[in-house]
């Protein structure tokens, strides 16, 4: 029978307000109880025991106190059952302190399927141990299950997942690497990711365990709006990840997934699962926070038993996965385009059993797959605009990118200056939709470049027909993409 996983809930309450100091913390006290209240910045008891009995207490609640200087700290609490496994993990709490009292306390939920025994919740604060309470928990004959198989421990989990995780680098016509994102090993010969982590490639270098490394330009299956895909792989005596049976994601549950930081280091950590929505045309998302860095996007978002519940991801902006110096958006939308704060559930990800693959190449021609950008060292900037101005040389232009149906037409210009031997070639547009259906197709516009001053480039298209939703807009040199970026159009 499958074991139940409890919901953690952590209250903090003090005064706020200070900037950061170092931590020298002392522990005063811990309590237990059934319940209680908040009374001058403490909480007090109704009742305080340490045995707890089930399903008379339908929960508990940990009191800590600390001396501790004025400053900014991050506690994070454990939760083992009687054989010193890590059961459960509650989010971690960042707070501010003005005076020398740090007070917290938490609220865990207790359900079937718990062990008889003593339990203890271990504090860290800024990772440094802070603190330990044990408490009893007694759980009748009725409301036990069977827990004859040990659930795994984080440093089992970390162990296994990192044998089935590989590295995705795209790979650039001259065999230079352009992007790098995760993957995992979901069957043999079968490495999931996002389909962002494959978008514009014509090669793929995948790197599993141990470091060894095979090319493909093959996908088994992927979907562009849903954001994965299934690489074809000679993933060899890699082991797979089991995918879990449930496709219930609770909210409130602590997931573990990889993050990726500086020079590719891969670290092991919890997110909270936030929320899940349905996104019109692209389905299923799982929110989680905290966001994943964009190398991580590709990693399986796993449950606390190590199974796989989504692919980290989940983008609503296919194509938008580009360089910085490739693109120019508004804040605002760059942060939608690369809010990476959500998972698509694996239950999505499927691979018909015929036997056939695509290329790369055949993807990027059938417009499954995003044209690459190019950039071109000529192209100073460019943006979007409800208005341009018409001296070519007015470089005053007011930027947004959004846009209603009440603005009638969108503008997007490009300022060129001459930065190599040959300043001539022809400038054109596209608008494209979420599925890279070609909208709008801008009419190709001959241009001899100047080196003295930048020679502007604009067109406009009416929005009377598009629906809401995000556009891309490409804008190609010599048939080429040398530069992008987004708009919304809102109702």
């Amino acid at each position: 029978m499958q074991k139940q996983i409890v919901s953690v809930f952590a209250i903090i309450f003090l005064t706020c307000l200070s900037s950061a100091t170092a931590a020298t913390f002392r522990f005063i006290k811990s309590q237990s109880g059934p319940s209680g209240k908040i009374a001058d910045n403490r909480f007090v008891f109704d009742e305080v025991r340490n045995r707890f009995v089930y399903p008379q207490d339908k929960s508990l609640t940990v009191y800590f106190e600390w001396e501790a200087p004025p400053g900014d700290y991050t506690l994070s609490a454990f939760w083992k059952d009687p054989e010193g496994r890590v059961f459960s993990i509650s989010p971690d709490i960042k707070m501010q302190t003005k005076t020398s009292q740090l007070n917290a306390y938490w609220v865990y939920e207790l359900a079937n399927g718990m062990r008889n025994g003593i339990w203890t919740v271990e504090i860290r604060i800024d990772g440094e141990p802070a603190g330990a309470h044990s408490f009893e928990l007694m759980m009748p004959e009725a409301a036990r299950v069977d827990l004859s198989s040990k659930p795994p421990t984080l440093n089992e989990i970390y162990a296994t997942a990192s044998r089935s995780l590989v590295w995705i680098r795209k790979m650039d016509d001259v065999d230079r690497q352009s992007d790098t994102s995760l993957g995992f090993v979901i069957a043999a010969g079968q490495v999931v990711t996002a389909f962002q982590a494959v978008d514009s490639a014509t090669l793929l270098e995948v790197e599993l365990s141990k470091g060894r490394r095979v090319t493909t330009h093959e996908l088994w299956a992927c979907n562009r709006l849903q954001d994965w895909a299934v690489l074809k792989v000679d993933t060899g005596n890699t082991a797979a990840l089991r995918k879990a049976e449930s496709g219930n994601v609770p909210v409130g549950e602590r997931y573990l997934v990889f993050n990726v930081e500086r020079n590719q280091t891969r670290i092991f950590g919890g997110v909270d699962i936030t929320g899940r929505r349905s996104v019109a045309g692209f389905g299923d998302r799982i929110q989680i926070q905290p966001s994943p860095s964009q190398e991580a996007v590709g990693g399986p978002l796993l449950t606390p038993d190590g199974l796989v519940a989504g692919v980290v991801g989940g983008s609503v902006a296919p194509g938008s996965r580009v360089s910085r110096h490739a693109m120019s958006v508004s804040p605002a939308l760059w942060s939608r385009l690369n809010a990476d704060s959500a998972a698509t559930p694996i239950s999505l990800v499927s691979v018909l059993n015929d036997g056939r693959s695509a290329t790369l190449q055949s993807l990027l021609d059938s417009g499954v797959l995003t044209p690459p950008v190019t950039p071109n060292p000529s192209l100073i900037y460019g943006g979007s605009t409800r208005a341009v101005s018409k001296l070519a040389n007015d470089l005053t232009t007011k930027d947004t990118s959004e846009f209603s149906h009440r603005d009638v037409v969108a503008w997007v210009y490009t300022l060129w200056q001459k930065k190599d031997k040959s300043g001539k070639g022809v400038v054109s547009a596209k608008v494209y939709d979420c599925r890279n259906k070609l909208l709008v197709d801008v009419i190709p516009k001959k241009v001899s470049l100047s080196s003295a001053v930048p020679t502007r480039v604009a067109f406009d298209f009416a929005l009377q027909k598009f629906t809401a939703g995000i556009y891309r807009v490409d804008v190609l040199w010599n048939d080429k993409p040398a530069w992008r970026t987004f708009l919304t159009v809102m109702d």
